[in-house]
């Protein structure tokens, strides 16, 4: 050990030390040191076990309920069940050998009245429903259509048996005095909007929400409260026609088309046309209100797109097939292009 200056106590190894930096970086002048991050496969693994992984509960489903392939049945055998079967000419047969008997209208109304009389099923003012099979090929020969939902208006009103209300959006007098007429619960301007924000109405009370588009810009501060029922054009619930919207939510009838489990290119719907109570004439109007309704859909293809439909009764299980085509001579299916800019119409408006 020796006495620095100043007083201070060098150790030989301190001094060594020292020299040999000293010497090393005089030997290596371009000697670089590099702080390497960590490899981006590691920082991937890291991110992945944070995220949580859904688990897919995997139903058990009985062997005997299982589809399997040889169940399916070819659409073409579907189409064309009946064209290959001989044609009954007795009042009673088998389905199963002879072809089904088409009714008319009125006939196929009767015969589910008879089944209901009181002196059988007693239920003289059942619902009467509409069967209706429709081809689900779209315009590409390689994809089907997607499961869809729609409302039509039923010329003739009938109790469906759902309890529906409407709260309607409007900023004249004029339009709010149509809207209570129509059936609107609640109808109002910005006061109805405060409600709503301070949760004095809540917007799931109500089924559905129209609105005047004079109003709209002013109903976007709730749009986040009202959440799907925020009134849109595409839905049927923004427009100048507030009476005709809230009849049709009120008393339209909604259907939804289901792909059959064995075939998912046949679409099925079911929708109550009315009661057997009413006027025979009346029902026919409402069947092609609905056939039209599902008609108009059609994808730009060829062939036919409702290609058979039928009336049932609950709870009897019977199907009678109806002629339908006389209704769809002048059916035009719906444009997409134009509804887009009636849709682009009805917005600018709002601004």
């Amino acid at each position: 050990m020796a006495l620095g200056a100043g007083g201070r106590l060098i150790t030989l190894a301190g001094v060594l030390q020292q020299k040999i930096a000293s010497s090393y970086s005089l030997l290596c002048p371009l000697t670089q040191v590099r702080n390497y991050a960590a490899r981006k496969g590691t920082r991937e693994r890291a991110r992945k076990k944070k995220i949580k992984k859904e688990v897919i509960k995997k139903v058990f489903i009985p062997e005997n309920k299982r589809v399997k392939k040889e169940d399916i049945i070819p659409f073409n055998l579907i189409y064309t069940e009946d064209s290959k079967k001989k044609e009954s000419i007795d009042d009673v047969w088998f389905e199963s050998i002879y072809r089904r008997k088409i009714y008319s209208f009125n006939e196929a109304v009767e015969c589910h009245r008879d089944t209901h009389h009181p002196s059988r099923y007693d239920a003289p003012n059942g619902f009467i429903e509409a069967f209706i099979e429709i081809n689900m090929q779209s315009e590409r020969p390689t994809k089907l259509m997607e499961k869809f939902s729609r409302s039509v208006n039923m010329p003739h009103i009938f109790d469906h048996g759902e309890k529906r209300n409407v709260i309607a959006f409007v900023k004249s007098e004029e339009i709010k005095n149509l809207a209570r007429n129509a059936g609107a619960e609640v109808v109002g301007g910005k006061e109805i909007i405060t409600k709503i924000q301070t949760g004095e109405i809540s917007a799931n009370d109500f089924t559905a929400a129209v609105a005047h588009p004079e109003i709209m810009v002013d109903l976007t501060v709730v749009r986040g409260l009202l959440k799907r029922k925020f009134p849109n054009p595409r839905n049927g619930t923004l427009g100048l026609d507030l009476a005709d919207m809230i009849k049709k939510i009120l008393h339209g009838i909604n259907y939804t088309v289901n792909p059959y489990e064995r075939q998912p290119q046949l679409g099925i719907i079911t929708a109550p046309i009315g009661t057997l109570s009413m006027d025979t004439k009346q029902l026919e109007e409402n069947f092609i209100a609905l056939v039209k309704d599902v008609e108009s859909v059609r994808p730009k293809r060829e062939g036919d797109f409702v290609f058979r439909t039928s009336l049932k009764s609950p709870p009897t299980t019977e199907s009678l097939k109806i002629n339908f085509e006389q209704y769809l001579v002048d059916v035009k299916p719906n444009n997409a292009e134009d509804s887009d800019e009636e849709d682009e119409a009805v917005i600018s408006n709002t601004v």
